[in-house]
This record gives structure tokens, C-alpha cells and sequence, in this order.
């Protein structure tokens, strides 16, 4: 299984760093985002992964909320690249992010009522980023509630649509333009993800192992059908690191 995906990682001599979305990539999709905790198993790979190579979790999520359900000592792109973290606990953001966090603050108040309006809907401050959750917004309902707030515009944000969920996140930001900036030219990448934010990663990426996890259109060049199947591969990676990983660590 996976034959395509590792002779592609072989035939460029192996990865040198792996940068992976956490949301229906690494764990499934839950009716709560606070539901979707990882298993013992997930970190303890994790963990093995980032002794042989750089591992990134890229997410959507805001940096202390990622945290609270992975833990310490991974490098983090969060908020969809406006924060990061590296292995060491040092913190950094996009130039102007405590105005946006201010922004989005003021934000939620202002459409707070839509939660009455349209029952199931749930309207998250990331700070940094306003998501409008709606797994459990019923059908008929959601039809109503889509087309108000896909016509939401905020100045200094852009609205984008995914798996459930609509969000304002800050203009400019994506996780294609924070990956790149980590991926230098002898890097030979891996980047995994599920919904509309990571396309951009995956063009920008192109020339990298891009993969999409589960079904939907995608740029990426392979695919792979759900969670468990991503955590099959890299448990399948690690077990042949000194192929599939580049460089000093992959020999431990």
C-alpha cells in the first residue's frame, strides 16, 4: 500500500521536513472541534516522526487551542499561518496580529445574534480569526445561514468557506505562503491536508508530495481516503526512515 507515495519520496533521495493539517487529516471531523482529541498512539508517532525530520502541524486552529489538545514541543504553524511555534516554546506572528485580535473581538460581538438566528450555529473567536461553526445546523437551516454569511466582508479579512465551517480569516494569510517560507531549495517536502485551506498549500507546493485526505477536488498529487490511512502511512515512513527521511536524524 502506498507504493506511489514512497517511490516518489525515494526517487528524490527522501523527505527533509513533514507539515501536516490536524483536522480531518490526523484525526476525524467532530460535531465540536474541542471533541477532536488525539490518541495516545497519534502523539507517540508524532513524537518518533519528529526525531527523524522537522514536523510541522499546520492548522486552522488558534495557536493555544492546538496546544491544548497536541501538547508541547512541536513546531506549530497556526491560525492558518498568522502564528508560529518551533520545538523550543519561542513564539512569533504575522506584522499587525494584535490589532486583528482586537478586530475579530469586537467582531463576534457584532454577530453574536446570528447563533439565534440560526440554531446549531456556533460562532468562535480565534483570536486572530472569526469562525461560524455549523455541524450542527440542520439542513434547511443551513441553506439560510450559508448564503448570509458567505456575503459577510470585513475590511482587513477574507472569508473562506470549509468543512463545516465558514471563517474571517486575516487577508494574505494561508498556509501556502507560511509553508514556503520554511521550504528551502534541497528541501523535498510533505504536505497533508483536507479542506479548501489546503489547496493553497498544495500549489505552492506543487513539486512536493502533496496529499489530499478524503474526497473533494483537489491540486494535490496523491490522495489518501481518510485519518487512518495517513497515520497508516506515516507509521509505514517511520518504519522505513532511513529511505523515506533525508539527513542526520532519519538513522536514529
Amino acid at each position: 500500500m502506498f507504493e506511489d507515495i514512497k517511490m516518489a519520496i525515494e526517487e528524490k533521495g527522501g523527505l527533509t521536513k513533514l507539515f501536516l493539517d490536524y483536522d480531518g487529516t490526523l484525526v476525524e471531523i467532530t460535531s465540536e472541534p474541542e471533541l477532536a482529541v488525539p490518541s495516545a498512539s497519534l502523539l507517540h508517532l508524532l513524537g518518533k516522526l519528529k526525531g527523524c525530520v522537522p514536523l510541522y502541524i499546520v492548522t486552522g486552529r488558534d495557536m493555544d487551542n492546538i496546544l491544548s489538545l497536541i501538547g508541547g514541543g512541536f513546531n506549530v504553524i497556526a491560525l492558518h499561518g498568522a502564528q508560529f511555534l518551533d520545538e523550543s516554546g519561542r513564539r512569533s506572528t504575522v506584522e499587525g496580529f494584535e490589532h486583528f485580535v482586537q478586530v475579530t473581538s469586537e467582531l463576534a460581538k457584532k454577530y453574536t445574534d446570528l447563533q439565534k438566528k440560526f440554531p446549531g450555529l456556533r460562532i468562535i473567536d480565534k483570536g486572530g480569526g472569526l469562525q461560524f461553526h455549523y455541524f450542527n445546523v440542520p439542513g434547511d437551516v443551513a441553506i439560510k445561514m450559508k448564503k448570509t454569511i458567505s456575503e459577510i466582508n470585513e475590511e482587513g479579512f477574507e472569508m473562506y468557506g470549509g468543512k463545516f465551517v465558514y471563517e474571517l480569516r486575516i487577508k494574505g494569510v494561508n498556509k501556502g505562503k507560511a509553508i514556503r517560507k520554511l521550504v528551502g531549495d534541497g528541501d523535498f517536502v510533505l504536505v497533508s491536508g483536507d479542506d479548501n485551506t489546503d489547496e493553497e498549500a498544495f500549489v505552492e507546493l506543487n513539486d512536493h508530495i502533496t496529499i489530499k485526505v478524503g474526497e473533494g477536488r483537489t491540486n494535490a498529487n496523491f490522495r489518501l481516503e481518510s485519518p487512518s490511512e495517513m497515520i497508516e502511512l506515516l507509521s509505514e515512513l517511520y518504519d522505513g526512515r532511513e529511505v523515506f527521511f533525508r539527513g542526520e536524524k532519519s538513522n536514529v
